[in-house]
């Protein structure tokens, strides 16, 4: 776990080694005997299973498909999961929230927000100088910047 400030920041695979020590009523030597491997037939197939004792990196989508076994394949019901003390609820959607922002896609949604904040700049100018009277120009000045007032 990462500190920053007074918030503590859980990796995807620490949430699941947290996640099984809860489940193992936080005894750590039981999850190394966990049965969840799927081979009893008295107990299911936990997807967390690989990853309890700290070892691999887990995504996110590991995470995900363990919220939809816990609400019963249901993916509205894991949206709306109030169970906020559970170490896997930030990444229930298949989602890093550390990752928000970063990579392609956030890059290109920084550059899609400057191109947009430049042309509503633009027509916050231009509304600037309608207002103000700046925008009658003469006929001459007018029809070199393409601007042609019909009354």
């Amino acid at each position: 776990m990462r500190k920053t400030g007074t918030i503590e920041k859980m990796t995807p695979g620490s949430a699941i080694r947290a996640f099984c020590v809860n489940c193992c009523a936080d005894v750590f030597a039981e999850v190394k005997s966990c049965d969840g491997d799927g081979a009893d037939p008295a107990y299911h197939a936990c997807p967390f299973h690989p990853y309890r004792m700290g070892r691999g990196r887990p995504s996110v989508r590991i995470i995900r498909k363990h919220c939809l076994q816990c609400m019963g394949e249901t993916p509205s019901l894991v949206r709306e999961c109030e169970t906020t003390d559970c170490p896997c609820y930030p990444y229930r959607m298949g989602k890093n929230p550390a990752r928000i922002g970063k990579g392609y896609f956030g890059d290109k949604s920084r550059r899609a927000d400057a191109s947009i904040t430049a042309v509503n700049g633009a027509f916050a100018l231009q509304n600037q100088r309608s207002a103000s009277g700046m925008d009658n120009l003469s006929s001459g000045a007018a029809i070199r910047h393409g601007v042609v007032n019909c009354r």
